[in-house]
């Protein structure tokens, strides 16, 4: 996907460089619309392709990736597999276990825990109740229940930089998020309501049934704000939908989100789309203090 955006980056070069009017508006709705078609190619196998029998894995890390999609096992590399597995195997013994890193300019947090209904959303609240923009996102879960949610963090308040003890106190709340003692939306509440620019960005939602044999695609493109994530994440949580995998990417002013959603363990029945598609458009629009703790996180 990164080389998909960079083809994308130098096509718009190389027809801008042609001439000031070359890139007229329709010619970038039509590079656009190509860069999501090949975006979507490049997420449609994540529900479907799962991994199965390592034999090149020891038996722990064999049973830890059971079940993930094999795109993680192409994204990571080994020693990404292994810290992963040492961070799942502390999730065992306490409950949840996080871990925060600086990474090229952002910061980067995998949570592993075990898995429970409305889980990836209140990740993604407590981020933005802490003052972060969520840049990208991935949620997996194995065969055994535990989650892998990685989040890469834009911190525009300095928050970390200029207090690294805060990564600590990020770790401890997250935590307790993941075992369910902490209020998201008592969290989101403190939190003043950012000032945004009106989006020019007119949101999206689309169903696909057909991505997989075992849970319905669901993409969403809008205008990028912050606790966009959050509210998206609760819109499903209160259909009493299951996020089985999520890619989650931002280009600029552009969230791009997939889901794969189940709903008692089946792709979700054509009649439930309407309903989840004024849903979706109602989170994508702008966030107000009335609407936050809207919904199940």
């Amino acid at each position: 996907m990164e080389r998909l955006k960079l083809l994308t980056l130098l096509t718009c070069a190389d027809i801008t460089a042609v001439h000031p009017a070359a890139m007229t508006p329709w010619r970038a709705e039509q590079l656009w619309r190509a860069y999501l078609a090949g975006y979507e190619e490049l997420t449609r196998e994540l529900a479907t392709q799962r991994i199965h029998d390592l034999p090149d894995a020891s038996p722990e890390l064999a049973d830890f990736l059971e079940g993930f999609p094999k795109r993680y096992q192409r994204t990571h590399t080994r020693v990404q597999m292994d810290a992963h597995l040492e961070l799942a195997t502390r999730a065992q013994a306490s409950g949840a276990a996080v871990q925060v890193k600086r990474l090229n300019g952002f910061y980067q947090v995998v949570v592993a825990a075990k898995d429970r209904y409305g889980l990836f959303a209140s990740f993604a609240g407590a981020l933005a109740a802490f003052g972060f923009n969520i840049l990208k996102a991935e949620a997996f879960s194995n065969s055994a229940g535990t989650i892998l949610d990685t989040f890469v963090l834009a911190d525009p308040l300095r928050t970390l930089d200029l207090n690294p003890q805060e990564s600590e106190r990020l770790e401890y709340m997250l935590a307790r998020v993941a075992l369910g003692k902490e209020d998201v939306r008592r969290l989101l509440q403190r939190r003043p309501l950012p000032r945004l620019r009106p989006g020019s960005l007119e949101p999206r939602v689309r169903f696909d049934n057909n991505a997989s044999p075992s849970s319905t695609l669901i993409e969403i493109v809008a205008e990028d704000r912050p606790g966009l994530l959050y509210d998206l994440g609760s819109t499903l949580s209160a259909a009493a939908c299951n996020i089985e995998v999520v890619l989650i990417d931002t280009e600029g002013h552009k969230a791009i989100d997939v889901f794969y959603v189940t709903r008692d363990h089946r792709p979700l029945d054509p009649g439930l789309h309407n309903q989840l598609r004024r849903g979706g458009l109602s989170a994508c629009g702008p966030a107000t203090a009335a609407g936050r703790g809207g919904g199940s996180a």
